[in-house]
């Protein structure tokens, strides 16, 4: 993601527009977003997370049911970025992993999730500090 403004500001992640399903795979599929450097478009090879931001910590991966009721505008997003406002841009690398998670689940309520559909978007939004 590159952010071009000639004004500084601050770029913060959130996600919106969840589709739950019936299977409930959305209380199983874990999300975790960092910023860093390096890598490129689907490819990490080479990302380097930045160090932790004690203004904006990472709770580390959550369910994406719990991503979109705590972590869904603006004012509640992580990963933030301090631009500084150079009108030929800067940029910064955000990577995304993420994980099934069945623990506590026994094999017919995993078999049961089969064909289950799910999705969130993910935003960045920058906000100027004029």
């Amino acid at each position: 993601m590159t952010a071009k403004s000639p004004a500084p500001g601050e770029v913060r992640a959130y996600v919106q527009n969840l589709t739950p399903s019936s299977q409930g795979l959305e209380k199983h599929i874990f999300l975790e977003v960092k910023k860093g450097t390096g890598g490129s478009f689907n490819d990490c090879s080479g990302f380097t997370a930045d160090p932790p931001d004690p203004e904006s910590p990472s709770p580390g991966p959550l369910s994406l049911d719990v991503i979109a009721a705590v972590n869904n505008d603006f004012a509640t997003g992580g990963a933030r970025w301090k631009t500084d406002g150079v009108a030929s841009g800067e940029s910064k690398t955000y990577r995304g992993t993420w994980k099934f998670d069945t623990t506590g689940l026994t094999q017919t309520q995993i078999n049961a999730m089969q064909g289950g559909t799910t999705s969130i978007d993910l935003v960045w939004e920058l906000q100027t500090d004029e």
